[in-house]
């Protein structure tokens, strides 16, 4: 432990010796009542501690719980991991603030690029008729084409980055894609069960 933990365990031993003697010295008390009202605040004294060394555990499990009720909702563990929940559907979603504007994303390691779609593309400020769309994608669907954009600042859960390559889809789309380029920003991603974790 290190010189806060001492500090801390003393500050509670002193405090539950000025609990502790404030009951001894009453006169109205026997003997038996001063017993009981030590160990119940041994017991409380207990209890707190051991809440707070769960501190983490109780983090994670918050998480969680926020993830079941918005799967899209990127949530961080104690190990500062970004951690998605799998949608219905079995695809993976995430909110990503773009310029300060939330857009909804399906992660997809089949896209090569961040793509947005047109709409998205005009809610976070970009003037379509300003683009070149000269970039093929061969898709299920055929050959689409989108435009290269630099987006200003992105924010996803604890990470965020400045001057993010993209693209703009010329057709319109279900939702945007977030694809290879931006997942390789992260050390590591994983899928665990119904999990997506991304380590910055």
């Amino acid at each position: 432990m290190d010189t806060n933990d001492w500090v801390n365990i003393l500050y509670l031993v002193l405090l539950l010796c000025f609990i502790v003697s404030g009951v001894f010295l009453r006169k109205d008390l026997s003997l038996i009542k001063v017993l009981k009202y030590s160990l119940a605040w041994i017991a409380i004294a207990v209890f707190c501690i051991i809440l707070y060394s769960f501190r983490f555990e109780f983090e994670d499990l918050k998480h969680r719980i926020l993830g079941e009720i918005n799967p899209s909702l990127a949530q961080s563990n104690s190990s500062k991991q970004i951690i998605i929940k799998m949608s219905q559907g079995n695809h993976f979603f995430a909110n990503i603030a773009i310029n300060g504007v939330n857009v909804r994303f399906m992660i997809d390691t089949g896209a090569s690029d961040l793509v947005l779609s047109p709409r998205d593309a005009r809610r976070v400020g970009i003037d379509l008729s300003d683009l070149h769309f000269n970039k093929m994608y061969q898709t299920a669907n055929g050959k689409v084409y989108g435009a290269s954009v630099i987006l200003d600042y992105l924010e996803f859960g604890s990470f965020s980055m400045k001057n993010v390559k993209a693209s703009v889809n010329s057709a319109d789309m279900g939702t945007s894609l977030l694809g290879m380029s931006f997942l390789r920003n992260f050390q590591s991603y994983e899928f665990s069960r119904d999990q997506l974790i991304l380590t910055p």
